[in-house]
């Protein structure tokens, strides 16, 4: 008898964790259309097409929503303009309480201006990119900041090797 329960309980949480992997998977699946959907309509009110038979048709269907429908698509829009407002302020507020660190080193009379350069993988575009900034008539008034995603000792050593800036 007792077998028969543990049996039970074992098949049972079998049954529970399948249960659990396939909902995730479709919920992966659901979210990832869904975001497809969103960049494919973002990306096409970027392309230059002629769109007037696609206004036609979503004119045509705007005509034929019931009231529920309506009701639902300005709450979506309410809720979606409220959410991005948020973030606005989130990201303001971010950015007022950044420390800056050695701020010591670089004094505001001399900074006039400040250029952030992100560096990638090509090296060489960097060093012609290097040279042309010599050339630069106000770049020793400039604080130049290097960022870059790939650690790289060539690269390293060309951005510390710079000396017309401050």
């Amino acid at each position: 008898m007792f077998r028969f329960y543990r049996y039970r309980c074992i098949i049972f949480r079998h049954i529970i964790f399948w249960f659990f992997i396939i909902i995730m998977m479709k919920l992966t699946i659901i979210f990832y259309y869904d975001l497809q959907q969103q960049s494919i309509d973002s990306s096409s009110l970027a392309l230059p097409f002629d769109d007037s038979k696609l206004n036609k048709e979503k004119q045509q269907k705007l005509l034929n929503l019931t009231a529920s429908q309506i009701q639902f698509i300005t709450t979506t829009i309410i809720v979606n303009r409220t959410a991005i407002e948020y973030y606005r302020q989130y990201v303001q507020r971010k950015n007022h309480e950044q420390f800056m660190y050695n701020k010591d080193l670089f004094s505001s009379k001399t900074t006039r201006y400040i250029l952030l350069v992100q560096v990638h993988t090509r090296i060489v575009y960097l060093k012609k990119f290097i040279e042309m900034l010599q050339a630069v008539q106000t770049i020793n008034q400039t604080l130049l900041i290097f960022s870059h995603d790939f650690i790289d000792p060539e690269i390293n050593m060309l951005v510390t090797n710079i000396t017309f800036v401050p």
